[in-house]
């Protein structure tokens, strides 16, 4: 535990000095290989460039990967109704007023990845009041070197815990899109259980064997196409043409399409399912 600390600890500092330098110790650490940042050819490398050298002076970028105001672009996209409810947005965490919440409701920071808190009724109020400080002084963008994030003023997000139709939980959709096109759609299984399967398709539907998990799959494997495919993969298009590159991000929640985020360095560009032949299909498509 010490040495993770430590190492860490040398990732944050590294972000404040030389940025690079995180991107290359993080890289040779997570895909064991260099980082080729002069000349990118895979996805993950061209997502590393992207996050040292366009998005940090990106506003658009900036304002999208913010959490509340990408609301702002979703509304303005025409797509306001596949919005989430949200109850309250805060800057510190003693501003959220508990009193007027649902039995069941999720809270989150605007400026990082990860910090999704599920409240019930009878959750621990001030845990989740220590819990949120300790995410805001965290300082996310220190260990991804995804500066971009620090462009962003903290807030704190309360909104609706969506939940799905059946027992399995929300179905989650990621869509990457190049140029306005949305190409491919990664479907997150099993999340709520604590083991996320990933699995690929292309637009038409089709199931590609092309990373870990689409590889380990039973012959036969396939999810059903989702109802609201079409709307998707349009509102995908929408929200993604101002941008080489992002991934749009949905959920299928109470019989509703429902907009989540647009991601624009997935796993901070060291995304360990992304090889053999995924990698190709994503790369060709994000020119720099």
């Amino acid at each position: 535990m010490l040495r993770y600390d430590l190492y860490q600890n040398g990732l944050r500092f590294l972000s404040l000095v030389h940025p690079e330098w995180n991107v290359k110790l993080s890289f040779q650490h997570v895909l064991k290989s260099k980082v080729n940042l002069k000349n990118p050819k895979t996805f993950n490398e061209k997502i590393c460039w992207l996050k040292l050298y366009d998005y940090p002076n990106n506003a658009l970028v900036i304002r999208c990967a913010d959490k509340v105001k990408v609301r702002d672009y979703v509304r303005e996209k025409g797509l306001g109704d596949l919005l989430n409810e949200v109850y309250q947005v805060c800057d510190t965490p003693d501003e959220i007023n508990f009193d007027t919440l649902p039995d069941e409701y999720v809270v989150k920071l605007n400026n990082d990845c990860g910090s999704t808190l599920i409240c019930h009724k009878g959750t621990d109020i001030e845990k989740i009041k220590a819990k949120l400080n300790s995410l805001k002084r965290r300082k996310y963008f220190l260990d991804t070197a995804e500066l971009h994030y620090s462009k962003i003023k903290p807030k704190i997000i309360v909104e609706k815990l969506l939940k799905g139709d059946n027992q399995a939980g929300v179905c989650d959709y990621k869509v990457y899109c190049f140029n306005g096109i949305p190409y491919y759609v990664m479907v997150c299984l099993d999340r709520q259980q604590g083991h996320t399967r990933f699995y690929y398709y292309d637009k038409q539907w089709n199931f590609l064997r092309v990373n870990i998990d689409g590889r380990q799959a039973p012959k036969n494997f396939n999810i059903p196409k989702p109802v609201y495919l079409d709307q998707m993969l349009k509102a995908a298009h929408t929200l993604s043409e101002d941008f080489k590159f992002v991934r749009t991000d949905f959920y299928i929640a109470n019989n509703k399409l429902v907009f989540g985020e647009l991601t624009f360095s997935p796993s901070a560009g060291m995304d360990e399912d992304i090889d053999g032949e995924l990698d190709p299909l994503l790369s060709k498509h994000l020119v720099l």
